[in-house]
């Protein structure tokens, strides 16, 4: 059973943990203060585009997310949640990426890297927007009641329960195997046997 495992995918779970630590140790250093402000302000303007009334301003602070609306009373406290819950997610794909052995890398890696970190990104504006939008519709009292309807209320905490539960730790598995060149050593294995078939046809004549 050992000896079926493909000698790439051992290199890579050998290589996890060390790839793990780096990662983490990255976010804490130097990533994951600058990545949460980017998709703090990410997410705002996509907030934003969507209302009629641009009233929603997102500020990234100590590590939380601060909520502020132009159209609630100043004496109201600001809502603030964390981000990392959001954003912290790409400490995975890090460690998969960089556990990844070279021969496991599909062509173009670099532009696939970028292709992920990428969609990571849009995939957390999305988890954020849900989580203001959740903010809004549930934990305001009176006003969510009165500006947001129920089924409203419910698609937005679905939206966001869904990222909170399975989501977030989903996508990066997927964009990292975009990076893999699984399909193409299948492609060219289907080739290969496509040309000996050829071969022995032809030798066969």
């Amino acid at each position: 059973m050992h000896d079926r495992i493909d000698p790439r995918l051992r290199r890579l779970l050998a290589r996890l943990p060390l790839a793990a630590g780096l990662a983490i140790l990255l976010w804490f250093a130097l990533v994951g203060r600058p990545w949460s402000a980017l998709v703090t302000r990410a997410s705002e303007g996509w907030i934003r585009a969507a209302e009629r009334t641009k009233v929603t301003r997102l500020a990234f602070e100590d590590g939380m997310v601060v909520v502020q609306r132009a159209d609630l009373s100043s004496r109201s406290e600001t809502p603030a949640f964390s981000a990392a819950p959001m954003t912290a997610n790409l400490v995975l794909l890090l460690a998969l990426l960089f556990a990844t052995p070279r021969d496991l890398r599909a062509p173009a890696y670099a532009a696939r890297v970028a292709a992920a970190f990428a969609a990571l990104l849009l995939t957390q504006v999305l988890h954020l927007s849900f989580a203001v939008q959740t903010l809004y519709a549930t934990q305001l009292g009176a006003w969510s009641v009165a500006t947001w309807p129920r089924w409203q209320r419910e698609v937005v905490a679905t939206g966001r329960y869904f990222f909170d539960i399975v989501g977030k730790f989903a996508v990066p598995f997927v964009f990292w195997a975009l990076t893999l060149r699984i399909g193409e050593d299948a492609e060219a294995g289907k080739g290969n046997a496509a040309s000996g078939k050829r071969r022995r046809s032809k030798g066969k004549g």
